[in-house]
């Protein structure tokens, strides 16, 4: 009986999986290309295939940048190590 309802969960989970990822449409080589040009969404590193990471968002400027915190972290433990870094990746809102 547990293997079963294993079974329904599993089947439950991909099904709703499937559903999400078919209501997001698909990220096109022009929205990359474009990434740069919006502040919407940040589709790539850097946004744009340069990887000049301007943005012409106001909000942030050097008068209020030092009260930036972080909303989130974590640690791939031993901090005295390097080369977990990354930016965030924004698409159609998530």
């Amino acid at each position: 009986m547990r293997t079963l309802r294993v079974i329904a969960l599993a089947a439950a989970m991909a099904a709703a999986s499937v559903a999400v990822h078919a209501a997001t449409p698909p990220v096109t080589d022009a929205m990359i290309e474009n990434d740069a040009k919006s502040s919407n969404d940040v589709l790539t590193w850097g946004m744009g295939t340069q990887g000049q990471r301007f943005s012409t968002l106001t909000k942030i400027n050097t008068k209020n940048v030092s009260q930036l915190v972080p909303a989130w972290s974590f640690s791939f433990g031993g901090e005295k190590q390097r080369g977990q870094e990354s930016q965030p990746l924004i698409y159609n809102g998530k």
